[in-house]
């Protein structure tokens, strides 16, 4: 008897803050949506190359995820969403922000875990505050938001504030089942 399969993807986001003497500020778990670009994506994975390195110079669609991007929009994710509602760019009192490589990946039993990490002054405020309120994530096979890239999959949360000397590592598991 045959039954039916049905692919399911589904993610999560660890997000945690340390502050510049090493101390956990915050911590937390929030659900994602892996967005039908991600899907598409996962699907030209079945027959593309594992050529990592064309992701600095081109908008493969077969390139591995190698960066994850914030951003300031608390717009609820939506399968259709190919980019960041509003990713932090160098503009105003911003004076640095890069899209963080992806530090390393993992594959065990259907789940593959990603983690990246912004270090001290990414992105970097000029203001009294020296504090950017994150609220969204995306994972990408690009470098920065010029090249495009295909999105994996985004998310959006309470603000997390993270501060000039602050570190944040996103630890983002994609569970295929």
């Amino acid at each position: 008897m045959l039954t039916d399969e049905f692919l399911k993807l589904r993610g999560s986001v660890d997000i945690k803050v340390w502050g510049p003497d090493g101390s956990l500020k915050e911590d937390r778990f929030i659900p994602n949506l892996v967005v039908q670009a991600g899907k598409n994506y996962i699907a030209t994975r079945m027959i593309g190359t594992s050529n990592a390195t064309a992701v600095a110079t081109t908008n493969s669609t077969t390139s591995c995820m190698t960066h994850m991007a914030l951003g300031t929009s608390t717009t609820t994710a939506a399968v259709g969403d190919s980019t960041l509602s509003s990713e932090v760019t160098v503009a105003g009192d911003i004076a640095a922000y890069t899209r963080a490589a992806i530090a390393s990946t993992t594959q065990s039993t259907g789940v593959v875990t990603y983690v990246a990490v912004f270090g001290t002054n990414n992105p970097q405020r000029t203001n009294t505050s020296n504090t950017t309120a994150i609220t969204e994530a995306g994972i990408f096979n690009s470098s920065t938001a010029a090249l495009g890239g295909t999105m994996l999959c985004r998310t959006t949360f309470a603000a997390v504030n993270k501060g000039n000397d602050d570190t944040l590592q996103i630890t983002w598991s994609i569970t295929v089942s």
